[in-house]
């Protein structure tokens, strides 16, 4: 077994297609021009088997994106989980895919069949700018009708949620306006300064301020590349460790890409692997002009120093 993982979660960007057009997306730019349509279902499934059978796989997520734009896709997935006893099946979605309330019914309920026990439906002020509330409030009624086990409304806020600001204010409006549908509302979900945030929301944070101490694993949402718990599959397929790729299950297998994997056999990781200072060492060696003023963490220099 490869010492540097412990897999116990995977995760899909099913898509970069959206439906929406968010401000505080920490994708950005990518969902216009999208890196592949989606996961292929064959390569997808592949993976989750696969993946069951090396470890005590806890969780699959499918989001985007939009992962409802391929219910066929999300739904295939997450069967596959539920056939490998991978007791977590969980989905990310804005909740809006379709107008057509019989086709809304019809995806909540193929979910539901599917094996699905966890939905988080994203609705604030950032979805509801681009994304009409009607289709979402139908989904969420949908979803709980179907059986979903454990579904819930899960907004982003700037900062916290005890943050004073109108984006704040405008996602209590919204939740209070879902009130009656009975979901409980997720919290933890705070935005950081990713993609489009940096633009939009970055006049509510400090300013930059990057800790030569933090390293690699550090920063909320993150581990250290030596001991890995969860692996992302893209839209094409790329399989990536906190944003290396390190394989593409549409040409390999599973078990061939994480047997390989080795954090110090590549340039970058071995450089985030070291922290703030093998990163500035490697930036220096590349002749990469690094932005110490868009650094407000060890993970906004890795991004420019290794997508560079």
């Amino acid at each position: 077994m490869n010492p540097y993982l412990n897999i116990n979660r995977l995760e899909f960007t099913l898509t970069q297609r959206c439906t929406g057009r968010c401000k505080h997306c920490s994708v950005g730019e990518m969902v216009k021009r999208p890196a592949g349509d989606h996961v292929p279902q064959t390569a997808a499934v592949r993976a989750v088997r696969e993946l069951a059978a090396l470890y005590d796989m806890q969780s699959v997520m499918t989001f985007g994106g939009e992962p409802l734009l391929y219910p066929e896709v999300t739904c295939a997935i997450h069967r596959a989980a539920r056939e490998a006893g991978i007791p977590k099946r969980q989905l990310i979605t804005n909740g809006f895919f379709s107008r057509d309330e019989k086709r809304i019914r019809e995806v909540a309920q193929a979910l539901a069949d599917a094996g699905v026990n966890e939905v988080l439906i994203s609705v604030d002020a950032f979805h509801q700018e681009t994304i009409p509330l009607m289709p979402v409030r139908l989904f969420a009624g949908a979803v709980q009708e179907a059986g979903i086990e454990k579904a819930r409304f899960s907004p982003a806020w700037v900062v916290n949620e005890a943050f004073d600001c109108p984006e704040n204010t405008r996602t209590r409006e919204i939740l209070a306006q879902l009130a009656d549908i009975g979901l409980e509302t997720g919290d933890g979900n705070d935005i950081f300064l990713a993609g489009n945030a940096i633009a939009h929301l970055g006049h509510y944070y400090p300013a930059a301020q990057l800790n030569m101490a933090d390293c690699c694993g550090s920063m909320p949402y993150t581990e250290p590349l030596t001991n890995q718990t969860s692996l992302s599959v893209e839209p094409n397929g790329d399989v990536t460790v906190c944003g290396f790729v390190i394989g593409n299950v549409c040409r390999e297998s599973m078990a061939e890409i994480v047997q390989r994997y080795d954090p110090f056999a590549d340039e970058g990781m071995r450089a985030a692997a070291a922290g703030v200072p093998g990163l500035l060492a490697l930036a220096e060696k590349r002749g990469i002009r690094v932005e110490l003023n868009r650094c407000w963490s060890v993970c906004d220099l890795c991004r420019q120093v290794n997508r560079s």
